[in-house]
This record gives structure tokens, sequence and C-alpha cells, in this order.
């Protein structure tokens, strides 16, 4: 009974984390370059529960079998009796089924995925094999049989399934978290503002800019022109080029799609675009500007996007929909109140009545 309280915690928690993102998602709709964050849950480590008395009988009985199918790279697996387990920063997780792939390192770690679908290679955590060790097989192809074999060559190197002790009850997980905020990259629409000075990035990619405290990346491509000539945006940060500060001499210039700043008929320099192969690589500082993590699992590559003069990128962000999501979470909240409430008047119930008999 009192398992629920926290389960019903937890939920009102992540509700409360997820409409202050809403909020400030909706704070921002008309924000150049905003980008929409999302909250992603995760169920609490799933613990498994063993008897000190009674039956040794165990509730599930028989040999475990393994299902799984593999789409590009991605294997799911499933299995019928047993548990697999994975190591997670809150200690080992057991699981039904799962989805695992073999990262860049050679080891098989479970998959976490940024919003778009791409493989966010920091987000895993490594699966174990049935005596808790982390599993590697290098660069070699790997397959898994019905009994939980990992097969590489045709010779078994680990198994991943754990079965069923006597005393073994099942597993019981405490409830929800928001796990991280995760940021929408999602194409913005793109507005015309017949500005010579606003520029729309059209592709994945990002500005960089000067600041008195580094360089940071960015999708506003809002700017005008400080009394040094300088392309800054409202921060007053410096739109970089490949030979530092974009500077304009003329009004009357140009920027073509390629970012190339052409004036007086000659390209003076090139607006610096920076683009990720994991866009899980980069997070939010603040309101419109990004750094890279500390552990980059990608690469930086060449931008191959349009840059488009005279528009400007809006936030992604949809009014509507975030009011109704917001609206959601308010009646998540509600529910996940009168669940706590209900258990604490059968706990009441339980100290003032039972005790009478």
């Amino acid at each position: 009974m009192v398992k629920g309280l926290y389960i019903g915690a937890s939920s009102m928690i992540t509700n409360i984390n997820k409409m202050d993102v809403i909020g400030n998602n909706l704070a921002n709709v008309n924000t150049t370059g905003y980008k929409k964050d999302r909250v992603q849950v995760e169920s609490f480590n799933a613990r498994l529960l063993t008897r000190i008395n009674g039956s040794m009988y165990p509730i599930e009985s028989g040999t475990g079998s393994v299902t799984s199918t593999t789409t590009d790279g991605e294997v799911y697996a499933e299995t019928t009796n047993g548990y697999f387990r994975v190591d997670t920063e809150n200690g080992v997780h057991y699981a039904k089924s799962m989805i695992f792939f073999k990262d860049k390192d050679g080891y098989l770690r479970t998959i976490q995925k940024n919003i778009g679908g791409s493989i966010d290679f920091l987000k895993g955590d490594l699966v174990l094999n049935n005596k808790g060790q982390s599993i590697y097989v290098g660069d070699n192809d790997f397959t898994l049989d019905e009994s939980g074999n990992i097969l590489v060559g045709g010779s078994t190197t680990d198994n991943l399934l754990v079965g069923i002790g006597p005393n073994d009850i099942g597993t019981i997980s405490a409830g929800i978290k928001g796990y991280y905020v995760m940021t929408d990259f999602e194409q913005g629409q793109l507005e015309m503002t017949n500005s010579p000075y606003d520029l729309a990035i059209k592709g994945s990619g990002f500005f960089s800019v000067s600041t008195a405290k580094g360089e940071y990346y960015t999708r506003d491509g809002v700017f005008t022109i400080n009394n040094a000539g300088e392309l800054v945006n409202f921060d007053g940060a410096k739109l970089m080029g490949l030979n530092g500060p974009i500077v304009i001499e003329d009004s009357n210039f140009s920027v073509n799609e390629f970012g190339e700043v052409i004036q007086n008929g000659e390209i003076t320099d090139k607006i610096k675009m920076t683009a990720f192969t994991n866009i899980g690589d980069v997070y939010k500082v603040g309101t419109s500007y990004y750094l890279e993590q500390p552990n980059m699992t990608g690469e930086k590559v060449d931008f191959e996007g349009e840059i488009i003069q005279g528009y400007r990128e809006s936030s992604n962000t949809d009014a509507v929909t975030e009011m109704i999501s917001l609206i959601e979470m308010n009646r998540n909240y509600e529910t996940s109140q009168k669940v706590i409430t209900t258990i604490d008047d059968m706990i009441g119930k339980c100290v003032t009545e039972l005790g009478r008999v």
C-alpha cells in the first residue's frame, strides 16, 4: 500500500516537470529559432523481489525462451521466463523485453533515440550477461538464439537470460521519473522579413556566434549592425565567419545559399556553419544557444543545408498543441493526487479501525 504512495508521488513530480517545460515552450512561441523541449520519462529500475519464507516453488517454471527480431542493427528481444538485466546509473534493471544494439566500442547497449529517430549514443545503458558482466563483441557481427545466447561466428560468447530462482516472486517498480529534457530540432517555418541582415537556416546546422563567455551555436538568424560594422544579434553576440566576425562594409551586400558574403561583387567571407551527425551531441544553454557535449559520440560534418537571406526561422512550438498537453498534464496530476488521498484514507482506517478488532 505504501508503495502506491511512491508511485503516485513520482507521477506528480514528473507531471510538474512536464508542465514547467511546456510553460517554457509557450513562453517562447515567438522566439526566433527556438526549439521546443520534451521531457522523456522512464520507469524506475524494476527490482527483483524474493521470498524469505514460504513455498519454494517458483511462480514461473520451465526453460526460458527468447524471441528476437533484428532491424537495421537494432535487436528487439523478449523472454517468456526469466529476465534480462541492464546496468543503469541507478543500479541493475530487470526487464522482460529490451531493444539493444552494438555501440561504436563493440559493447551491447540499450537504445535511446533523439526526437526524429536518430540514436543518441550518450544515453544507452550496457546490457549485462547472466553473470552480471557487460557484453563485448568487438567489430564482429552477432546473433541472439532462442536460449538467450549471444553467438559470434557460430560460437556462444555470453548468455543474456537470468533464470527464476525458487524464492523469486517477480519484479516491481516505484513509478516513473522524468529522465531528461530532450530538444526537438524540427525545422521551424521560414518567415519573410525583407531585412538583408536576417538569415534563416534551411536544414540541419547552426550559426556560430561569439560572446564575452565564448562561442555558442544558434539557429537565431536575426542580426543587425554594430558600430564596428559587424553582424550581431540582439544580445550583441557576433556572427562568426571563416575569417572572424562577419563585417559588412556596404549595406548593398548579399549572402548566397552557401553562406558566402558577397560585397561589391566579391566574396569577402563565408559564414561559419556547423552540423552534427548525432544531434544529441549538443545541449541547450538558455533560450537559443547551444554547446557541445563534453564527450561527443558523433562527428562535426560540413553544412549541407541552405542559408536564406531576408528570412527568419520561427519557433517550432505550436501553441495549440502545447495547451492541449498542458491540460492533459494537469489532469494526470489531479488523478495522481486522488490516488495518494485514497491510499492515505485507507491507511488511516487501518490504524483507527483494525486496532479495535
